[in-house]
């Protein structure tokens, strides 16, 4: 598993930090690394998908703020699973070629697919996190399930492939 720390160890410079810190005031700076960390779990594994992005407003700005520092960008990206660069383009964009881009959901099954690869590498989902994975929270609302169950399934989904839901 790699911890928080070892993330922003591996991929958080002094002076991104700083950056950060500035960009995201008000936010206490112990929500600015929550925000950071989050980010970078979803780059590291965003390599290995495609499809709609299963992160929140929130995290997708920190995203949109890495890459205005471009030099920073395109070496966090090398360092990352797969050193490829992790292109983003905006819905806005997409319309272009797709009036429904928009509207597009996210797919259940993959998100699903994410969070189990995001427990596996990462750990469970803590409380203060959850609000960050659209599909984390909508798994929530299921009647009778709670964090632990949650990050319980998510682990067993993986090792099983299976995506059914947990009694």
């Amino acid at each position: 598993m790699i911890t928080n720390q070892q993330l922003r160890d591996a991929f958080l410079s002094p002076q991104m930090k700083y950056y950060f810190d500035k960009k995201l005031a008000p936010l206490t700076s112990d929500e600015v690394d929550i925000r950071i960390e989050e980010t970078l779990k979803f780059l590291n594994m965003a390599v290995h998908c495609g499809g709609q992005i299963p992160v929140s407003r929130e995290i997708d700005e920190v995203w949109h703020y890495w890459i205005l520092e471009t030099a920073e960008y395109q070496k966090l990206c090398a360092k990352l699973d797969g050193g490829l660069f992790v292109n983003h383009s905006s819905n806005d964009y997409a319309e272009y070629h797709d009036s429904n881009a928009k509207n597009l959901k996210i797919d259940l099954e993959h998100g699903i697919s994410f969070l189990s690869s995001y427990v596996r590498n990462y750990g469970a989902f803590e409380q203060n996190r959850l609000k960050y994975w659209p599909v984390a929270t909508y798994l929530l609302d299921i009647p009778g399930w709670n964090l632990d169950k949650l990050n319980e399934w998510l682990a067993s989904a993986f090792q099983s492939g299976k995506y059914e839901a947990a009694e």
